[in-house]
C-alpha cells in the first residue's frame, strides 16, 4: 500500500490510533510505552485489519514469540487484548486463531451497528459545535485523500475512525466503547466472505451526508443517511460463495 516518501501517516490519523491503543491498553503498558507487548499487539492488530493475516488462520505463540523475539507471556497477553477486540478467538485446546465471523455473526454485527448508530445519530444531531463538525469533516477529507492516493490502510483506518468519532462526540464511554468493538470487527467480515478490503464502500460522499444531517438538526434525515448508509455497506460484504462454487464447477467441468 502506498504510502508517502518518509513512510509517515496523517496526523489525524496518528492521533486516532494512538488515541483508540490508549483506550483497549487492557491493562498493559501505560500510554505511549512502546512495552515488547504492545510491540507485538499493534503488528498483529495492523495485520489483521489489513487482511495478512486472514479469517481462522492460527496464532501459535511459540512462532509468534520467535518471531517478535519476546516471551510466550508476553504473546499471550497480547493474543487477550485482541480477544477482548473479538478480532482474536481463544479457544480451550485449540489455541488462538484470527476471527472468522459466521454470515449469522456478521449478521448480528450489522444489526448491532444499525441499532447504535441510528440512535447515537439522532441524538447528535443538531447538538454538535462548529469545531465539532469541522473535526468530522477533517477526518472525511483525510479519508478521501488517502483512498485516491492508493493508500488504503489509512483510508480503511479514517473510515472506522470516522463512526468511532461520532461515539466520542455522544460524551458517553460506555457507548462508545461498545461502538469501537463493533466498528473494528467488520474489516474482518468482508475477507470472511471472500471480499478484499472495504475499501471506498464506506465512502466519504455516504460520510459528508451524515455530517451534513447532523449540522441541519434535523434528527431524521440524519437517521435515514445513517441506515442507508450502513446497510450499504452490509450490502457489499454480502457473500461470494455460491460465485466461487460456481467457478469451482467450470474448473472441475461440471458446469
Amino acid at each position: 500500500m502506498k504510502q508517502d516518501p518518509a513512510g509517515r501517516r496523517n496526523p489525524l490519523l496518528e492521533d486516532a490510533l494512538s488515541d483508540f491503543h490508549s483506550r483497549h491498553a487492557g491493562g498493559g503498558s501505560p500510554a505511549g510505552e512502546d512495552s515488547g507487548e504492545d510491540r507485538v499487539y499493534r503488528v498483529l492488530f495492523d495485520s489483521i485489519l489489513e487482511h495478512r493475516l486472514t479469517p481462522g488462520m492460527k496464532l501459535k505463540e511459540v512462532p509468534l514469540a520467535e518471531a517478535f523475539g519476546v516471551t510466550r507471556g508476553v504473546i499471550r497477553k497480547a493474543l487477550t487484548r485482541l480477544a477482548a477486540l473479538k478480532l482474536v478467538s481463544l479457544r480451550a485446546n485449540h489455541g488462538a486463531a484470527v476471527a472468522n465471523p459466521s454470515r449469522k455473526e456478521a449478521n448480528q454485527i450489522f444489526e448491532a451497528r444499525r441499532l447504535v448508530e441510528i440512535a447515537l445519530i439522532e441524538r447528535l444531531a443538531g447538538t454538535l459545535s462548529a469545531r465539532r463538525i469541522e473535526e468530522l469533516h477533517a477526518f472525511v477529507r483525510a479519508e478521501q485523500d488517502s483512498y485516491d492516493s492508493g493508500d488504503m490502510r489509512s483510508g480503511i483506518w479514517l473510515s472506522m475512525g470516522f463512526h468511532i468519532k461520532l461515539g466520542e462526540c455522544a460524551d458517553n464511554r460506555v457507548l462508545s466503547d461498545f461502538l469501537e468493538r463493533l466498528v473494528v470487527q467488520t474489516p474482518l467480515i468482508f475477507l470472511a466472505d471472500g471480499h478484499g478490503h472495504p475499501g471506498r464502500s464506506c465512502s466519504a460522499r455516504e460520510h459528508t451526508e451524515i455530517i451534513d444531517a447532523i449540522a441541519s438538526g434535523d434528527p431524521k434525515r440524519a437517521a435515514a443517511c445513517m441506515d442507508a448508509h450502513l446497510r450499504h455497506v452490509e450490502q457489499s460484504a454480502q457473500p461470494r460463495r455460491a460465485e466461487q462454487k460456481s467457478e469451482l464447477s467450470l474448473l472441475l467441468g461440471l458446469d
